[in-house]
């Protein structure tokens, strides 16, 4: 007779019935899952399987009566799992990682305890669930992403020829502030030792390179992200002054699933825009703002805030009320106005209305 395995044996001895309640928690690993399971209050099960989630798709497929929930943590695997495991009609959350509880104290950490706990957390309702795109919005998003991959990439190569030009006691080109093609093209003649030529024309190099590369991709952003329902939401966000075609983009990318939020606090805080709040008795003050967020965002919407309130005379005047009542610290002012400016984007989204400066 063939000796059963462990989890075999678990699932021919255990009936799962619609009153039963039971929680899963999937360490995930590039060639392995550590799955744990929570049952009524309990811990029942604990097994290690290869990466493979349609394997763990259908062992799991018997509990479905009573299963609850399939939690994992977000990283690098994506939500390939999540897809999966959705397309079976499995219950799955994916788990933000700066969200799951950890302990005060230093304690053992191993993939066993790791999905233990998070079966745990699961059963408890203490765990925050990150939205999971479907495959057109994780790709356009992508897309947007890579962009801004290459934007940073050549604004360090413009950082980097600045700072050779001044170890070098090289006078810079007029026209090198804003980039122009003619400062450009000075700096190809600018007379030096061969050596060095040799160096910086390297910098050069990767100056043409990563401009080549971020007009493809402005490019394919016009072409792929210029349709449908994604290119409605662009052109409603680019009505709010201050706001262009890439950080229309963005947010629009990013925030795929705007309509899951409940208030303006709740986009904040997601953005990381929200003040930290310290109470304790009968003292309580507000903080710097909680950077725990996508600070692409955050970053492009800071500077998007700085450019309306350039061009909005109103936005200018609410701006410096708000610098003088802030001691005149000018990033502090700043930070406001980027929770306000995204609290009209979300609100433009939310209503499908163009941005209109009287509400």
């Amino acid at each position: 007779m063939t000796k059963l395995t462990k989890i075999e044996r678990f699932f021919k001895e255990t009936t799962f019935s619609a009153d039963d309640e039971l929680f899963v928690g999937v360490d995930v690993h590039k060639k392995s899952y550590h799955v744990a399971l929570y049952l009524n209050d309990a811990p029942s099960l604990d097994f290690v399987m290869p990466a493979n989630k349609k394997q763990l798709s259908q062992t799991l497929k018997p509990t479905q009566p009573a299963l609850k929930q399939v939690a994992y943590e977000a990283g690098f695997s994506g939500y390939n799992l999540a897809r999966c495991l959705k397309q079976n009609h499995l219950p799955v959350s994916i788990a933000a990682t700066s969200k799951i509880p950890r302990p005060s104290a230093a304690d053992d950490k191993t993939d066993k305890l790791d999905s233990k706990k998070l079966a745990e957390y699961a059963a408890k309702g203490l765990l925050k669930s990150v939205a999971i795109p479907t495959l057109k919005q994780e790709a356009d998003r992508q897309l947007y992403r890579m962009r801004h991959r290459q934007s940073r990439n050549l604004a360090k190569v413009k950082i980097q020829i600045k700072s050779f030009l001044l170890m070098h006691d090289i006078q810079e080109p007029s026209g090198l502030t804003h980039w122009s093609q003619h400062a450009v093209n000075c700096l190809r003649t600018v007379p030096l030792q061969t050596t060095l030529r040799v160096s910086f024309n390297e910098l050069l190099s990767d100056l043409d390179y990563y401009t080549s590369r971020l007009k493809s991709l402005d490019k394919a952003m016009a072409e792929y992200l210029d349709k449908g329902i994604l290119a409605r939401r662009i052109a409603l966000l680019k009505t709010h002054p201050g706001v262009g075609t890439v950080v229309a983009c963005q947010f629009a990318t990013e925030m795929f699933h705007y309509r899951d939020f409940n208030s303006t606090r709740e986009v904040f805080k997601y953005l990381g825009l929200a003040p930290r709040i310290h109470q304790s008795g009968e003292h309580s003050n507000r903080g710097a703002i909680n950077k725990m967020s996508n600070s692409r965002l955050r970053s492009n919407l800071n500077q998007a805030a700085w450019r309306w309130v350039f061009m909005d005379v109103s936005a200018k005047k609410t701006f410096i009320r708000i610098l003088n009542n802030c001691g005149g610290i000018k990033q502090k002012a700043i930070t406001a106005m980027t929770r306000k400016l995204a609290g009209h984007l979300w609100m433009m989204l939310i209503k499908d209305r163009p941005y209109d400066p009287t509400q």
